[in-house]
């Protein structure tokens, strides 16, 4: 009774979906081409909504700050991530309608026949086996020289030759703008935390070779390469534990020199304590040639806040020694 019952459920479900079948097979020309179309216009505006709402996802991330140790709060990458998925989804969306719209075009011209959409799935399945080879995403190097003021003054894609040992110019303009528009939101948040007005460098970011989805690699965690216009060869050697380099420099510098200050507010002696390796024998050196020990930063750390939260119980003792203030 139980196995008549059910079959006796199912034959109206199998009916009624044999029944829809059949209207669309049934379907005009005219009434198919109306609503191939409209899933064209709706992928369209599917990308284009997706694509806002994670940029403006990114513009919008609240976990741009330093967590007690002084690094990036862990959240902030999860936040971009989020809006990295929804930018690269309404960019692959948007290629794909676009498609869909020259081949519903096509399909008008011929008379509502079915080639061009089929076409149109053939180029996207050859485009997919002619990268795949060389894979899907390409690791590339964006070279930038930003300001508050104008915004990039230089924005390039570039790759490593290996067999010309150089970088080489990647991309159209149109690929570079695509890229540069992704880019931007995590970058001046990046900037931002960091109290930064100029910065020159370069980023580690991968990119799809179909559709230009684009993101930054480990920025934040040594995936980038900055150069603060303002920063001096004793900043970046301080910076670096370079006990050498140094030394040869504060031979020639100047006390000031000493304690100029980056467009962070940070002195040589700030930057080697921020250094979780630093030593003992780079902040003597700088002591000796001068460095005042209690200047802030626009932050509000000094060269004893950075070694207490580096945990850096050497240097902090000999920083108390010399009249640090945390």
């Amino acid at each position: 009774m139980r196995a008549m019952r059910l079959v006796s459920s199912l034959i109206p479900r199998v009916l009624h979906r044999v029944y829809t079948v059949l209207l669309i097979m049934m379907r005009s020309p005219v009434e198919k081409h109306a609503r191939r179309a409209s899933w064209a216009i709706i992928g369209l505006q599917t990308g284009a909504v997706l694509f806002v709402a994670g940029l403006t996802i990114l513009y919008l991330n609240p976990f741009w700050h330093f967590d007690e140790g002084g690094f990036l709060d862990w959240r902030v990458h999860w936040w971009n991530t989020g809006g990295e998925i929804l930018t690269g989804s309404g960019l692959v969306i948007e290629a794909l309608a676009l498609v869909g719209c020259v081949a519903v075009t096509l399909s008008w011209c011929s008379g509502r026949r079915p080639w061009p959409y089929v076409a149109a799935a053939l180029l996207a399945c050859c485009a997919v086996l002619w990268v795949s080879p060389a894979g899907l995403i390409r690791d590339l190097d964006a070279h930038f020289e930003w300001n508050s003021a104008d915004g990039f003054a230089t924005f390039k894609l570039q790759s490593w030759d290996e067999a010309a040992d150089a970088w080489r110019p990647v991309g159209n303009s149109l690929l570079q703008s695509m890229v540069e528009i992704q880019l931007l939101p995590v970058l001046l948040g990046y900037f931002k935390v960091n109290d930064w007005q100029k910065m020159n460098g370069d980023i580690a970011l991968q990119v799809a070779r179909i559709i230009p989805v684009a993101w930054p690699v480990a920025l934040g965690s040594g995936g980038e390469t900055l150069e603060d216009p303002d920063e001096t060869a004793l900043m970046r050697a301080a910076a670096k534990q370079d006990l050498k380099a140094l030394q040869q420099l504060l031979s020639t510098a100047k006390a000031a020199d000493v304690n100029a200050l980056d467009q962070g507010g940070q002195t040589a002696l700030i930057l080697a304590c921020r250094n979780p390796k630093a030593t003992p024998e780079v902040v003597k050196a700088l002591l000796g040639a001068g460095a005042d020990v209690n200047l802030r930063s626009r932050s509000g750390y000094t060269a004893l806040t950075w070694a207490h939260a580096r945990n850096n119980r050497e240097v902090s003792n000999l920083l108390r020694r010399a009249g640090g203030r945390p």
